[in-house]
């Protein structure tokens, strides 16, 4: 990432994934890099999938009652749920069940999750994008400055806008199609990618390649494009739909853009 005087930046990894975090003001950066390192650790504790002593592990193995959990928890919880409704149950929270929409069996009522038995809670989808967003707000609140958090490719932005404007480039793999744009503060922006070993053939391959959105937060973003990098041509009626910023490139590497993409 190339930045002007007007930004500092720091990169670290986190979660097996790239984290980056930039500030308006380069004075602040130690600062929100502190904050951002204590935000991901403890979201780690809260919402680990492969932990066994993580806050999720213990919630899981109370299914069939109410528990109350730590307030980080309910958040991840509650955003995973509604990412659950704006994908229509592509991107489902829930394991273990047979019933359809039945993530819409989990309730969140403040610090009190109800699991009903038999289904377990894995958030792994959308706890980078949450996270990302509850960093930069938490940044942007305690410290009084610009900043945009990057966890993985799901970026989140806060605070004063800096003069550059928040710059961001657009690239799955070197010599990808590649695009430099920039976001206002407060949105979020998000790539999905199906690019793999796993798809060597191109026959067998999914449609899209990437799926780039810009939307109000970064956890909006990413549950737009992770459910939309599964489908085929009837994703572009469904960004449409939404009205979200959308960068789509297929397999023969064909960029479409969609509602204004910056």
């Amino acid at each position: 990432m190339t930045l002007a005087a007007d930004k500092a930046a720091k990169s670290w990894s986190m979660w097996g994934v790239r984290a980056t975090v930039v500030v308006a003001d380069p004075d602040m950066l130690e600062s929100a890099w502190n904050m951002v390192r204590g935000h991901l650790a403890a979201a780690d504790v809260a919402t680990s999938a492969t932990r066994e002593d993580s806050e999720i592990a213990a919630l899981n193995r109370s299914a069939g009652t109410t528990t109350r959990v730590s307030v980080l928890l309910a958040e991840q919880v509650s955003r995973a749920l509604l990412a659950a409704e704006l994908t229509a149950g592509v991107l489902d929270p829930t394991v273990g069940g047979t019933q359809p929409d039945q993530w819409r069996s989990v309730t969140v009522r403040g610090p009190d999750v109800t699991l009903p038995a038999g289904l377990t809670l894995d958030v792994s989808a959308t706890a980078r994008s949450v996270t990302a967003d509850r960093c930069a707000t938490a940044v942007a609140e305690l410290l009084g400055c610009g900043v945009l958090v990057s966890l993985g490719g799901d970026v989140a932005t806060a605070g004063p806008e800096p003069l550059s404007g928040w710059q961001i480039k657009v690239e799955d793999l070197p010599g990808d199609p590649s695009c430099q744009v920039s976001i206002p503060s407060g949105s979020g922006l998000a790539t999905a990618s199906t690019v793999s070993p796993l798809h060597p053939d191109p026959a067998g391959a999914p449609h899209w390649r990437t799926v780039s959105v810009v939307a109000g937060s970064a956890l909006a973003a990413a549950a737009a494009s992770r459910a939309a990098v599964l489908g085929g041509e009837e994703t572009l009626a469904w960004l449409e739909e939404l009205g979200m910023p959308a960068r789509l490139v297929d397999q023969d590497f064909r960029v479409t853009r969609l509602c204004g993409w910056p």
